[in-house]
């Protein structure tokens, strides 16, 4: 029927969903959120916007697992840059499929995380998370730039 012109081709591509991290009536990521600049509120928004379009995590922009004890969790972190500042946004997939949990947003230079416990306040909310102790939210993507 390749020629049929009233064929409609099926597409099974689904948009990844983001949730934002949960302990109590805490969200620690629209907080961060919150204290960023314009500018750092577009990088977020805009590298979300994008990253929801693509297939595979294993092709987002600024992907990637992190070693040592991070590994134990699964966490993986995306990066995007404003305000001068390299910015990091750790997480870890959800139970459902194309489903991202942003645990924790911080800053990095060279082998230095602001605020310093960021890897083990991340590795202790994944714990949280994966034991049912913690919450998510489902962030809402901005679509209006």
């Amino acid at each position: 029927m390749r020629n049929h012109t009233k064929v409609i081709p099926f597409s099974s591509f689904t948009s990844w969903r983001f949730f934002d991290y949960v302990e109590g009536n805490q969200n620690p990521i629209e907080d961060w959120y919150k204290g960023l600049s314009e500018e750092g509120k577009f990088a977020f928004d805009f590298l979300l916007k994008n990253t929801q379009k693509t297939e595979s995590h294993l092709h987002w922009g600024g992907f990637k697992y992190l070693r040592g004890k991070p590994k134990e969790e699964r966490l993986w972190q995306l990066d995007f840059i404003a305000d001068k500042r390299q910015y990091r946004l750790l997480g870890v997939f959800g139970d459902l499929r194309k489903q991202a949990v942003l645990i924790l947003g911080c800053y990095h230079k060279g082998d230095v995380y602001t605020p310093q416990s960021s890897l083990e306040t991340a590795c202790k909310r994944a714990k949280l998370l994966r034991e049912g102790k913690a919450d998510t939210r489902e962030r809402k993507i901005r679509t209006d730039f």
